[in-house]
């Protein structure tokens, strides 16, 4: 069953509620990038296809038929316009048979009622945890995103960046305590 705020928020959008649709939008733009890029693999697809969505709910606003949950139309929407672009996709899926596409299908995690607040939550704190690498002093947000996200050993990084390992294990320690006290709020166990 539709909402009230979502059930008022369709009919202002298909009215051309400019507000509406820029509310919408800001509400869930970046959530649904995170979950295409999910499937996908590729941060300007995903913007693509997100983006595609959202043009396609400013120009047909009568075509945007939603019977249950706001949230959950516009995941769904997002995990098919996935699905579909990697289906077309020559690069990787030429040769796939549609029993074969259905199955990578069903192993995409999507987006229901009972799961989409636990993935918002995640979602938000990811983009907390982002910003707060962003708050790092340069030299320590580089050190953390080789060990972490590139996977360089201390040994690796301190040849690359021509510093000491004790250097390393310092930064990245100094950077886990920023980024624990950054994050305190999302941490606190209930």
């Amino acid at each position: 069953m539709l909402s009230a705020t979502d059930k008022y928020l369709l009919e202002s959008i298909q009215q051309g509620d400019y507000k509406a649709y820029e509310l919408l939008f800001k509400s869930y733009y970046s959530t649904l990038c995170r979950y295409a890029m999910g499937i996908v693999h590729n941060w300007e697809t995903a913007e693509d296809l997100v983006s595609d969505l959202f043009v396609k709910i400013w120009e047909e606003p009568d075509n945007f038929m939603v019977t249950s949950s706001l949230k959950q139309y516009l995941f769904r929407c997002i995990h098919n316009s996935c699905i579909n672009y990697l289906s077309r996709s020559p690069l990787k899926f030429q040769d796939l048979n549609p029993e074969t596409m259905e199955k990578l299908s069903s192993q995409i995690p999507m987006i229901t009622e009972e799961n989409s607040n636990t993935y918002l939550l995640v979602s938000e704190l990811e983009e907390q945890f982002l910003n707060a690498i962003k708050k790092l002093p340069l030299e320590c947000a580089r050190i953390f995103y080789l060990s972490r996200n590139q996977g360089l050993s201390h040994k690796s990084i301190a040849r690359e960046l021509n510093i000491s390992e004790n250097t390393v294990k310092v930064q990245i320690y100094r950077a886990l305590i920023k980024l624990r006290e950054s994050l305190q709020d999302y941490l606190k166990k209930d």
